[in-house]
C-alpha cells in the first residue's frame, strides 16, 4: 500500500508538473500564433475579428511588406550587419580572451574588457553619438557595425574567458616545445577547444545584432541602410495601421532566428550548459 500510494502521488505531481508547462508553454506560443494567422488575413477581418482564423491563406501582405513597404531592403541590412558584427565580436572576443587567459592574466585588463556588462546602454547614447559625429561615421553602414560589435564584445570575452580557462596549460608548453607561438597556439589550440563557447556567443551576439533597435534609431537615419526593426516600427500607422501588413513583416523578422536556433541548438545547450560547469 505504501508504494502504491507514493506512486499515485509521485504520478499526480507529474502531472501537475507537465500541465503547468503545458500551460505556460501555451500562453507563451499563442501571441506567436495569433501574429502568424493575423499576417494571412485582411486587415478589415482583423479588425471585424481578431481571434477567428483565416478563411483562407493570402499571402498579399507579404508581398506589400516586402516590396511596398520595403521590409526585403531593411532585411538584407539586418543580415549585413548582423553577419558582420558577429564576425567580429567572435574573432575579437576569441583574440582578448586568449591574451587574458594564456599571455597576460590581469584582472584589471579582464574588469576593463567585463565592464561594459554593467553599464546600461541608455547611459552612452549621447557620448557615442557625439564620438561617431566626430569620426564621421554616423549613418553610416561600417559606423553601425563598428558600434553594435562594441556593444556585445563586453559579454562575449566574459563568457569566452572561462571557456579559455577550462583548457589546460599542459597543452600551451607542449606546443611551445614543439616551437608554435602563440598565434598557432590560438588557431590550433585554443579556437577548437572553445568551439561551444563560440557556438553560444555567437548565437546570442546573432540576436542581439538582429534584435538591435535602440541604437539603430538614434544612428541610422538614411533609408537605403535602417535595420529591420526600424522597419518593422515604422509600419504602425499615427492614426490607423494595416495589423495585416504588420504581421506580415514581424513573421519576416522572426522566422530568419526560429530557424537558425532549431539548426543550431544543440550546439547552443550545450555551449551554454558547458560555459556554466567550466566557469
Amino acid at each position: 500500500m505504501g508504494e502504491r500510494m507514493k506512486r499515485r502521488r509521485g504520478n499526480a505531481g507529474r502531472l501537475i508538473k507537465y500541465g503547468a508547462l503545458g500551460f505556460l508553454a501555451l500562453v507563451d506560443f499563442y501571441p506567436f500564433f495569433w501574429v502568424l494567422m493575423s499576417s494571412f488575413k485582411e486587415n478589415i477581418a482583423i479588425l471585424a475579428d481578431p481571434l477567428a482564423l483565416p478563411h483562407s491563406f493570402d499571402f498579399s501582405s507579404y508581398l506589400k511588406a516586402w516590396r511596398d513597404v520595403k521590409i526585403g531592403v531593411n532585411f538584407l541590412n539586418s543580415v549585413l550587419y548582423s553577419a558582420s558584427g558577429v564576425i567580429l565580436i567572435l574573432l575579437l572576443a576569441s583574440m582578448a580572451a586568449f591574451v587574458l587567459t594564456r599571455v597576460w592574466q590581469s584582472k584589471i585588463l579582464y574588469g576593463y574588457f567585463t565592464l561594459g556588462i554593467m553599464i546600461p546602454m541608455h547611459a552612452v547614447l549621447i557620448p557615442t553619438f557625439i564620438i561617431m559625429k566626430e569620426l564621421a561615421i554616423y549613418n553610416t553602414r561600417q559606423g553601425f557595425v563598428i558600434l553594435i560589435t562594441a556593444a556585445n564584445l563586453s559579454l562575449a570575452v566574459f563568457i569566452l574567458t572561462s571557456f579559455m580557462k577550462s583548457i589546460p596549460m599542459e597543452l600551451d608548453e607542449a606546443a611551445y616545445i614543439d616551437g608554435c607561438g602563440y598565434f598557432k597556439m590560438f588557431y590550433k589550440i585554443a579556437l577548437p577547444m572553445a568551439r561551444p563557447g563560440l557556438a553560444t556567443i555567437g548565437t546570442l551576439a546573432l540576436l542581439n545584432c538582429w534584435n538591435e533597435y535602440l541604437f539603430a534609431y538614434i544612428m541610422l537615419a538614411n533609408e537605403k541602410i535602417k535595420t529591420i526593426t526600424q522597419g518593422i516600427f515604422a509600419l504602425r500607422g499615427r492614426y490607423s495601421t494595416d495589423y495585416a501588413t504588420l504581421c506580415a513583416g514581424l513573421m519576416i523578422a522572426i522566422v530568419p532566428m526560429m530557424v537558425f536556433f532549431v539548426a543550431f541548438q544543440e550546439q547552443v545547450i550545450g555551449g551554454m550548459t558547458a560555459g556554466a560547469v567550466k566557469g
